[in-house]
C-alpha cells in the first residue's frame, strides 16, 4: 500500500473493487424525487452546508441536530422554520424520512456518527479529518461496507477543477519525477494563541456531557468546547497536523496514486505559544513513501511565507516545481526544462456536495469516499503518533498496525466513555480489539 495504485496486491486491488461496487444498488430516487437530509452538527461548517445542500432544488432538509441552542434556532432559521431540531443525534437517526446525513461535529464525534449514521440505513457526508483514531476510523469503513452506504470525507479538494488539472500535469510528467513532496500551514498567533480561560461552569444553552460524548469527562472550558480551540486538545483532535492538514495529504494521496507511508517521524513541540492547548506549536512530520517522501509542516509561532504562501503544497519534481493552493497553482520549471505555467483556482466545496447528492441518487461512488478517507487520515495520525513516541515508527499498511512497536501501537485507539464506544467497538477490525478500552 505504500507504492503507486498500480502496485496495489491482488487481494488489496479486490477489496477496494469490492467496496466501490457494494454502493450500486438500485437506487430509490426518480430523476426529479427530492433527497431528505439532516444535519449534525450546525456550527459554522454545519451552517455553511446546509447553505450550499440547499441551493440545489432536488433538497430538503428534514431535521438539523446540535448540542447548542444557539446554533440549533440558527440553523432552523436557515430552513424558514421547517427543519424539525433535536439535541440527541439519535432522534434524528430514527427518523425512517430521511435519506442522508451531514455530519459536522467536533471530530472525536465523526466515525461514532457515521456508524450510527450507518446502522439507521443513512448515507453520510462526514466532515474532516474522518476519525480522532485509526482503528475508528477502520471501523467506520467497516460500518459503510456493512450497510451498503454512500459516503463522502469532506477534502473538497478534490471537487476542485484545478486541483484536477494538476493532478493530470504532473501525472503526464511535467515537472518529471517527484522526489519530495512539502505541505504548510504558516501562521503566527505568538504571544498568547488561543488564550487560557479558566474552567467553569457551562453556559445555559450547550449540553457539555453530551458534547464530550465518547472523550473522558473534563470541566467546561471554552477552548475545550469551540473551534478552532477544540483542535488543540488530544481528547478530540491532533492539532493542525491532523484538523487541517488532512486537506493536504489528501490532496498528495490522490495526486501521485498513494495510499500509505511505509515510515513516519515527527519532531517539534509547544515552544513558545502561552495557551492552554496540549498539541505543539511547531511541528514537522516526515512521511516516506519508498520513492518519494512527504514533509508535513505546521507552524503556529512563524508566519514567514514557504514557496510564497501561507499554505499550500509543493510538489518538488527533476524538472521542476508545482505550488498548488485553493486559489490556484504555478508551475516552476528547472532552468531549460519547460515553460512556466499558472492556473487560477476553482469552487470545491458546492461540487464536493453536488457530488455526494449525485451519488446517493445514483449509487455510484463518491470522489473521496469513506475508505479512501480513512486512508488519508491514517497518515496524519501515524505522524502524531510518531510525534507521542519520539521515534521513527514502520507502518504494515495491510494489517493497519505499527510494526514491532507495542507503545506505538497503544495510540491506535482510545478509551471510550460508555455508552459510546459500543458503536466502535461493533465494528472493530479483530487486530484493533487488543486497543479498544471503554469505561
Amino acid at each position: 500500500m505504500g507504492g503507486k495504485i498500480s502496485k496495489l496486491s491482488r487481494r488489496q486491488f479486490v477489496g477496494a473493487g469490492a467496496l466501490f461496487l457494494t454502493f450500486r444498488s438500485a437506487s430509490p430516487f426518480g430523476a426529479n424525487e427530492k433527497i431528505t437530509l439532516g444535519f449534525i452538527g450546525v456550527g459554522g461548517m454545519g451552517q455553511g452546508l446546509m447553505s450550499m445542500a440547499m441551493a440545489n432544488k432536488d433538497v430538503a432538509v428534514a431535521a438539523v441536530c446540535d448540542v447548542k441552542d444557539d446554533r440549533l434556532a440558527a440553523a432552523v432559521k436557515l430552513t424558514d422554520g421547517k427543519a424539525t431540531p433535536y439535541r440527541d443525534f439519535r432522534q434524528l437517526l430514527d427518523r425512517k424520512d430521511i435519506d442522508a446525513v451531514f455530519i459536522a461535529t467536533p471530530d472525536h464525534w465523526h466515525c461514532i456518527q457515521t456508524i450510527a449514521a450507518c446502522e439507521a440505513g443513512k448515507d453520510v457526508y462526514v466532515e474532516k479529518p474522518l476519525s480522532h483514531n485509526i482503528a475508528e476510523g477502520r471501523a467506520a469503513v467497516n460500518a459503510a461496507k456493512r450497510f451498503k452506504r454512500v459516503t463522502q470525507h469532506g477534502t473538497q479538494q478534490l471537487s476542485g477543477a484545478h486541483y484536477a488539472e494538476a493532478r493530470d500535469l504532473i501525472r503526464k510528467g511535467v515537472i518529471g519525477k517527484i522526489v519530495r513532496v512539502r505541505f504548510w500551514n504558516a501562521w503566527n498567533e505568538t504571544p498568547f494563541g488561543i488564550g487560557s480561560p479558566p474552567d467553569e461552569n457551562p453556559p445555559a444553552g450547550v449540553d457539555w456531557d453530551m458534547w464530550l460524548g465518547p472523550a473522558p469527562y473534563r470541566k467546561f472550558n471554552r477552548n475545550r468546547c469551540n473551534a478552532p480551540g477544540y483542535w488543540f486538545f488530544w481528547d478530540y483532535s491532533g492539532g493542525f497536523m491532523l484538523a487541517w492538514a488532512i486537506h493536504h495529504i489528501d490532496t498528495v494521496h490522490w495526486i501521485l496514486g498513494v495510499t500509505a507511508p511505509k515510515t513516519a517521524m515527527s519532531v517539534g513541540g509547544k515552544y513558545a505559544l502561552q495557551d492552554n492547548r496540549e498539541t505543539p506549536d511547531t511541528q514537522d512530520g516526515f512521511l516516506d513513501y519508498g520513492d518519494f517522501y512527504v514533509q508535513a509542516s505546521v507552524y503556529h509561532t512563524n508566519a514567514r511565507p514557504i514557496e510564497g504562501k501561507g499554505y499550500g503544497i509543493a510538489f518538488y519534481g527533476t524538472n521542476g516545481t508545482l505550488v498548488l493552493t485553493r486559489e490556484g497553482f504555478e508551475v516552476i520549471p528547472e532552468p531549460g526544462r519547460g515553460e512556466p505555467m499558472k492556473r487560477g483556482g476553482s469552487p470545491q466545496h458546492p461540487p464536493h456536495v453536488r457530488n455526494f447528492l449525485d451519488c446517493v441518487k445514483s449509487r455510484e461512488q463518491t470522489v473521496a469516499p469513506i475508505e479512501w478517507g480513512h486512508l488519508s487520515t491514517n497518515a496524519l495520525h501515524l505522524v502524531n503518533i510518531a510525534f507521542k513516541v519520539g521515534r521513527v515508527i514502520r507502518w504494515d499498511a495491510e494489517k493497519e498496525l505499527v510494526i514491532g512497536d507495542e507503545e506505538a501501537n497503544q495510540h491506535l485507539c482510545r478509551t471510550y466513555r460508555k455508552p459510546w464506544g459500543e458503536y466502535v467497538e461493533r465494528h472493530l477490525a479483530p487486530q484493533h480489539r487488543p486497543y479498544f478500552r471503554m469505561s
